[in-house]
């Protein structure tokens, strides 16, 4: 079947907002701004069943988190399944729980969306009940993205087909391997990822974890600015920005730098504007990528896995490859200058690189760049 635009997915992933507090009394309201925004024509709003979810970490709370619809007109034995994102200082906390656990699927995932999806998860299992669709569009902005790529997991491992997942300024939920498995479950083209080049919440979190799809299109809308910015992450710049454009309109797919691009880039003095910059930060991630990949190579075996922290497990696979692997020794020293050149931060000029070391480099990268996407997510909770 065919997919729903970019505008109208937009539309949907903005909309959904509106269901956090929402209680049956204001259910028309919902229902008038769907048809006010023409979403009635496709979908069933008269019908609209609402899935209650917990965030937070210690302290949890339960709002509204989704909402399922079904297909009308032309859209006739579809169903919707949209879900909103961070709206409130506990959805923000669900954010940053960045450990691991294992997702529908088995592969390792953020922990922080997959204890809000596992929440949700018995409603949506309700409504999937006896229904059989020919198509399900999963739909989702920043941690509702996250939750869309979860609930679209799910359903392909109860073996619903037709499923679609469109998500705009999404975090990256799931390790290399959830990632792979999940872009050939869906088929990369049924997967629409659309991202401002500066949103900081669509770079958390920071390596080992990859996007999806891991091959096909990908919608990357360029920023007005060079530095990571909050502004780039709201819905209220992405609708614009999309338009009346087509998928095929907005396909803008960043090459991927080959390994002697990385290794050149890792060698030179500079990478034009460092501090902060978004094409920075892409680079330290691939060249992260790049080389966890080739240690692997060196130690048999290694694989991310549920037990230690993630940080803990990324320092000690590099670690360990240097210390068998001369290479990959210089390329991770050039790659720890990089990452204190982006923080704005002098070089220890006598460190060792121990576990300790590069895990307390690792996470001060990750913790500024955690703090810009926590700063993007409170632009939205308090707008």
């Amino acid at each position: 079947m065919n997919p729903l635009s970019p505008k109208q997915s937009a539309q949907l992933a903005t909309h959904v907002y509106s269901i956090k507090d929402a209680v049956m009394s204001s259910m028309d309201g919902v229902a008038d701004e769907a048809a006010r925004l023409g979403l009635a024509n496709s979908f069933d709003f008269s019908d609209l069943k609402v899935a209650n979810g917990t965030s937070g970490a210690l302290i949890r709370t339960k709002t509204g988190f989704a909402y399922a619809l079904n297909g009308v007109g032309g859209r006739q034995g579809e169903m919707l399944l949209a879900f909103r994102g961070t709206d409130s200082g506990a959805d923000v906390l669900t954010d940053l729980n960045a450990g691991l656990q294992r997702g529908p699927s088995t592969w390792p995932v953020h922990a922080g969306f997959n204890e809000t999806f596992n929440s949700l998860r018995g409603e949506l299992d309700s409504f999937m009940r006896g229904r059989n669709p020919s198509t399900v569009h999963c739909v989702g902005h920043s941690l509702g993205g996250a939750l869309a790529t979860l609930a679209a997991d799910h359903l392909s491992e109860l073996g619903v087909a037709g499923i679609k997942l469109y998500t705009f300024g999404s975090p990256r939920v799931g390790v290399a391997g959830f990632s792979r498995h999940l872009s050939q479950k869906l088929g990369s083209k049924n997967i629409y990822r659309v991202f401002h080049s500066a949103d900081p919440v669509s770079m958390v979190p920071i390596f080992p974890f990859q996007h999806v799809p891991v091959d096909g299109n990908i919608c990357m809308i360029p920023w007005k600015g060079a530095l990571i910015s909050g502004n780039a992450h709201r819905m209220t710049q992405y609708l614009p920005a999309i338009g009346n454009t087509s998928w095929a309109g907005l396909y803008r797919n960043p090459e991927p730098p080959l390994a002697g691009d990385i290794e050149l880039w890792l060698e030179s003095a500079s990478y034009g504007s460092t501090m902060f910059s978004a094409a920075t930060l892409w680079m330290i991630s691939r060249a992260m990528q790049y080389l966890l990949k080739k240690a692997a190579n060196v130690i048999v075996g290694s694989v991310i896995t549920v037990g230690m922290t993630v940080l803990d497990q990324v320092a000690s696979l590099l670690v360990q490859g240097a210390q068998l692997c001369k290479d990959i020794s210089d390329s991770l020293r050039a790659l720890i200058a990089k990452i204190f050149n982006f923080l704005g931060r002098a070089v220890p000029s006598t460190a060792d690189i121990t576990t300790a070391f590069l895990r307390w480099v690792l996470d001060l990268l990750g913790r500024a760049v955690v703090n810009m996407a926590r700063q993007a997510m409170q632009l939205i909770y308090r707008a």
